[in-house]
C-alpha cells in the first residue's frame, strides 16, 4: 500500500507544480493545449523504451532493483525542479521558468514511464509468493484504496497549501519537503518488502522440491 500510495502523492505533488509553470510559460489556452498534447505524444514513447530497459533491469539485476528504480529516478529528476522552484526564482526569471518547465517535463515523462514500464510490473510481482486468498484481498485493497488516497490525498493537501500560501508555487518549499519525505518512506517499505519477497519466494521454491 506504502508504493502505490507513494506514487500517487510524489506524481502528482510534482504534476501540479509543473502545469502551474506551463500555464505560465503558455498563458495562451491554445499553446498550452499544444503544449500538453506533445507531452501526451512523447510519454507513449518514453513508456515503450521503459519497459523495454526495466524488463531486462529486473531480469539482470532482481525484484529489489526494480522496485527501487521508480521511486529513485523520481527523487533524482525532480531535484534540479525543485531547486529552480524553490531557490532561483522561477516566477521573476524567465530563463529559470524554462529549465523549470523543461526538468518538470522530464519527470512527467519518465514518472509516467517507470509506473508502466518498472512500479506495475513489481507491484505485480510482489503478488506471486501469495497464497492465492491473500493474492484477491491484497489486490483489491492496494489497487483501489492505495490508488485513490495517494490521489485524492495529493490533491487535498495542495488545495491546504494553495489557500494558505496563495499559489503552488509559493509552497515549493513544503511541497519539496513532503515530496522527498514520501521518496523516503517509500524507498524504504520497497526496502523492506523486497527482504519479504526474498524470503517468500524461496519458501515457496523449497514447499515445491518437497
Amino acid at each position: 500500500t506504502v508504493l502505490v500510495v507513494g506514487y500517487g502523492l510524489m506524481y502528482n505533488f510534482n504534476e501540479i507544480s509543473w502545469k502551474s509553470l506551463v500555464k505560465k510559460q503558455y498563458p495562451d489556452a491554445l499553446d498550452y493545449q499544444r503544449f500538453m498534447g506533445n507531452i501526451s505524444s512523447l510519454a507513449g514513447a518514453t513508456t515503450f523504451l521503459v519497459i523495454f530497459l526495466g524488463s531486462n533491469i529486473i531480469n539482470i539485476f532482481g525484484w529489489r532493483a526494480g522496485a527501487l528504480a521508480t521511486p529513485f529516478v523520481m527523487s533524482m529528476v525532480a531535484l534540479p525542479f525543485f531547486v529552480c522552484t524553490v531557490f532561483l526564482g522561477v516566477e521573476t526569471n524567465t530563463n529559470v521558468l524554462h529549465t523549470a518547465v523543461l526538468i518538470g517535463t522530464l519527470t512527467t515523462l519518465l514518472s509516467r514511464g517507470f509506473k508502466y514500464g518498472m512500479f506495475d510490473p513489481t507491484t505485480q510481482m510482489a503478488y506471486i509468493p501469495l497464497d492465492e486468498e491473500s493474492k484477491t484481498k491484497g489486490k483489491a485493497a492496494i489497487d483501489v484504496l492505495g490508488s485513490r488516497v495517494g490521489k485524492s490525498g495529493a490533491s487535498l493537501i495542495q488545495q491546504g497549501l494553495v489557500f494558505m500560501f496563495g499559489n503552488i508555487i509559493n509552497a515549493a518549499p513544503v511541497v519539496m519537503t513532503l515530496f522527498y519525505a514520501v521518496s523516503f518512506c517509500w524507498l524504504s517499505a520497497a526496502s523492506k518488502l523486497s527482504v519479504l519477497y526474498l524470503a517468500l519466494g524461496k519458501e515457496k521454491e523449497q514447499k515445491k522440491v518437497d
